[in-house]
């Protein structure tokens, strides 16, 4: 069913991916802020993905939402991020199988559903026609009819299952693709087959420290993606005309290029803060001494006023604090006597 033709871009994106998953993977990160990475991720991942399916909880409610807080949401917003959280954990539960099965594919849907789909159609294959519409509700592609989704999934997973000398890149942009176009579910295929892309990439080793999620490129370059996975309006009339991925494997591969990068310089600046700390150490700083910097150099100007409100400390103990800091050139202090303000910049 999917076709595909190996394209020069194809080749760059993934010499550009390995270069950058290589660094990924030796950068030594210590054990705080590698969880840190993997929070972020799954974070990004589990808000981002609803949030292209129209759910509108933002980034800062889902960070409450996992605190425990209340929140102001519609209930369906809420379930439909408590159910992809569950869909994060099964994915890292079953990384270490070494294929995607039916068992995969209608257990994500099962999670991805949950409370959302009515029972007749929860964790089934479509028994009836499909379509998907835009917002305006107008049907912009008919899938396939539900007789022939059986025999399609089992062509596609065998694809993607068994042809090895097929780039593991390139095979999990096709299993995201086929799954979209083949539609074998009335609702959650969009979910289900960006999670089921993410198994694949982690049952192939490729999880680069479980730090990345793509659902935010997508949320953020919805029209191209759509347009990326856009086939015709109907399955039948493309599959007359040849169905072809490559602009959406090249897509995909865009989207992972361009991921990984803005990882690799996370981890860059990570780095760099972990330098800087151990310079602080060095300098014989007290542990409030090195947050003092460390705010100053997040906030990059600063008043002995600010730091008051934040530390349980005397305004002398805070200039003290100051002094040393300036006296270690870590950072460079001005006097502003009119406003009585002690105002503190960064050195370079």
């Amino acid at each position: 069913m999917l076709n595909f033709t190996l394209t020069n871009t194809m080749i760059r994106e993934i010499e550009q991916i390995y270069r950058i998953w290589w660094v990924i993977e030796n950068a030594p990160i210590v054990p705080e802020r590698e969880q840190k990475l993997k929070h972020i991720a799954r974070l990004r991942s589990w808000v981002y993905s609803t949030k292209i399916e129209w759910n509108r909880i933002s980034y800062d409610d889902a960070e409450k939402m996992l605190r425990g807080e209340k929140i102001e949401a519609r209930p369906r917003d809420q379930q439909e991020l408590n159910n992809y959280m569950n869909v994060l954990d099964y994915i890292e539960q079953q990384e270490s199988t070494k294929e995607i099965t039916d068992k995969h594919i209608f257990k994500i849907h099962q999670l991805t559903t949950k409370k959302i789909l009515d029972s007749w159609h929860h964790n089934k294959r479509r028994n009836e026609a499909n379509a998907v519409y835009n917002e305006w509700w107008w049907i912009v592609y008919l899938p396939p009819e539900w007789k022939e989704v059986p025999k399609l999934m089992k062509d596609l997973l065998h694809y993607i299952n068994t042809q090895d000398e097929v780039s593991v890149l390139i095979r999990a942009a096709l299993l995201h693709h086929g799954f979209v176009i083949i539609h074998p579910f009335i609702d959650g295929n969009w979910r289900t087959a960006r999670a089921l892309t993410q198994l694949f990439l982690y049952q192939q080793w490729f999880n680069t420290k479980k730090y990345f999620s793509l659902e935010e490129y997508y949320d953020n370059d919805l029209a191209n993606y759509y347009e990326a996975i856009f086939i015709g309006n109907d399955f039948y009339w493309a599959k007359k005309n040849w169905i072809d991925s490559t602009t959406f494997v090249e897509y995909f591969l865009k989207g992972l290029a361009h991921e990984l990068e803005y990882l690799k310089k996370k981890i860059e600046s990570i780095s760099q803060d972990s330098q800087r700390e151990e310079t602080l150490k060095k300098a014989w700083l007290s542990n409030r001494q090195i947050h003092i910097a460390t705010t100053i150099k997040e906030k990059w100007i600063v008043s002995s006023w600010d730091l008051l409100a934040i530390y349980n400390v005397s305004s002398a103990t805070i200039k003290r604090d100051l002094k040393k800091l300036a006296d270690t050139w870590l950072i460079v202090a001005e006097w502003d006597t009119k406003a009585r303000k002690y105002i503190a910049t960064m050195s370079e």
